[in-house]
């Protein structure tokens, strides 16, 4: 069954429209038609759905059954646990992660962060404005998802996927290597998590968490990037060798 996103709640018996791109792409193709079922999801949850009409611009759907929450258990390709910057390059950095399509993020606060885990949390609600903004503008199936923040040492609980591959950028640990070299003697398909400090670095004590962890240290070549485009450049590369950019 074809799936479509909604960026709007949605309740049963609801009739709404998909999105101009959907709606398009079902007219040109002409493979589903007036009363075909089709499955909706929303930011948080499931649908049944029946075709009502097709019109010339656009596709009109009904909402026939409410098949529950999203699924939890979704397991991102690309996750990147960013530590906190200032406002304007932390939204930067949202805006843009969901353009290239990083599925997760994970905000924390380490040794030289520049905001608060505490203060951060009262961003949570414009931080999911940027993600839907940028959802809506970029036409990602789904969009971004932005954990609550939390304290670097916090990480030692976080449920991990199983087979993930975990890498941490680092000039401050000596026996990182280039990235470049490191990939290429991974499996790129499983999911891979992209730990990302503030602009000093990581603390010796962050380090000691992410070893504790069994993240592998990378470094990049050339020119040093900033924090809010290191994680971006980096997960540009791995979509690109996992096929999706």
């Amino acid at each position: 069954m074809r799936k479509f996103f909604v960026k709007h709640k949605l309740s049963v018996e609801d009739i709404t429209h998909l999105s101009d791109s959907d709606s398009r792409n079902i007219i040109e193709k002409g493979k589903l038609q007036i009363e075909d079922y089709i499955e909706i999801e929303t930011y948080e949850k499931r649908f049944l759905a029946q075709i009502s009409d097709i019109l010339p611009a656009s596709v009109e759907i009904q909402i026939v059954e409410d098949l529950g929450e999203r699924k939890s258990d979704f397991i991102p390709n690309i996750t990147i646990i960013q530590s906190l910057s200032n406002d304007s390059k932390f939204n930067y950095f949202i805006e843009k992660s969901v353009e290239i399509g990083i599925e997760k993020i994970v905000p924390i606060q380490s040794k030289y962060s520049l905001k608060t885990k505490n203060k951060a949390i009262r961003d949570t609600g414009y931080w999911n404005k940027l993600v839907r903004d940028a959802t809506e503008q970029s036409r990602n199936i789904f969009p971004t998802i932005i954990e609550r923040p939390i304290y670097i040492k916090e990480l030692l609980k976080y449920k991990f996927p199983k087979d993930t591959i975990k890498i941490c950028l680092s000039t401050e640990v000596h026996e990182a290597i280039f990235l470049n070299e490191y990939l290429e003697n991974i499996d790129i398909k499983r999911p891979v998590l992209i730990a990302i400090g503030p602009e000093k670095g990581w603390d010796i004590s962050d380090i000691e968490i992410f070893k504790g962890l069994n993240f592998q240290f990378v470094k990049l070549k050339g020119n040093i990037l900033r924090t809010e485009t290191t994680g971006l450049v980096i997960g540009s590369i791995i979509k690109y060798l996992k096929g999706e950019i």
